[in-house]
């Protein structure tokens, strides 16, 4: 039985009842989710884990103790903080609930996948990995055994890239389109967590995280967030352009197709299924 899932499509009419869902963290794209899930009758948010109390919250809703998350299982957990939690809550909260990662940056960490993962099957609950910023993870999916070549190219200012994980930092501002990186994805992730994890989503979808390969382009002169996804297979090639618009680390579509990520989920538990 596998244990990681990635959501790439589904409908539903029917339901039973409403899907309990919990929150890790609440930046950029966690107040977002939060505004969606509060609002739809389809879900009963059920917690956030914050490490401080926010005044946009509800203080019944906020926790700030990591080990009360075991005392409240969810059918969905959904991270949206950092590929830290993943690795210090992750374990925990796959004991008692499904978990979406959207940090899935700590899957390129071994220490990070192989814990999470185990805990997964140990307790019979599933990692969901959404798409994100990226198309095509459908595709990648169904010509696995056929690919022969698998690359990503981004291109974004240097604005929205989060240089604390790296000791690559330039030394001097970005001035002219700088290829900061180069090879394989795991090694993209480790360096940028919080940038890149619609680049783990294509390679874990595809040729795994080593095979996979990654180029990074800082230009200071763009808006937006573009990605080249390429693939080479058996008989076939294709390409896909993606841009959007940055706010901070983040592109404005990962939002909604996070949303749409989240409630795919929730029509996997029952009704009319299209995949």
């Amino acid at each position: 039985m596998r244990h990681i899932y990635l959501c790439v499509g589904g409908h539903s009419s029917l339901m039973k009842k409403p899907l309990t869902v919990g929150l890790l963290g609440f930046g950029h794209i966690a107040k977002y989710l939060y505004n969606k899930i509060n609002t739809d009758s389809r879900f009963n948010l059920r917690y956030v884990y914050v490490r401080n109390l926010k005044k946009e919250l509800p203080e019944e809703l906020q926790i700030t103790d990591p080990s009360r998350l075991e005392n409240i299982p969810v059918d969905l957990c959904i991270e949206a903080a950092t590929h830290e939690v993943v690795g210090s809550l992750g374990k925990n909260v796959l004991s008692t609930s499904d978990l979406m990662v959207l940090s899935c940056s700590a899957l390129a960490f071994p220490e990070i996948e192989i814990q999470i993962v185990e805990s997964a099957k140990k307790h019979h609950h599933n990692i969901w990995i959404p798409h994100g910023a990226l198309l095509g993870i459908d595709g990648l999916l169904d010509s696995q055994t056929m690919l022969k070549k698998v690359s990503i190219i981004s291109t974004k200012s240097p604005e929205n890239l989060d240089f604390s994980f790296t000791d690559d930092t330039p030394k001097s501002p970005i001035s002219n389109p700088t290829v900061l990186y180069d090879g394989p994805t795991r090694g993209l992730a480790q360096m940028f967590p919080r940038n890149f994890n619609s680049h783990v989503a294509v390679a874990l979808a595809s040729m795994g995280l080593d095979k996979t390969t990654s180029k990074l382009i800082a230009d200071p002169n763009t808006d937006v967030g573009r990605h080249i996804i390429t693939a080479i297979g058996e008989g076939f090639q294709f390409e896909i352009t993606r841009d959007s618009l940055m706010t901070g680390v983040t592109g404005d579509y990962t939002l909604f197709s996070t949303w749409g990520s989240i409630q795919r989920v929730m029509e996997k538990k029952t009704g009319i299924k299209f995949i």
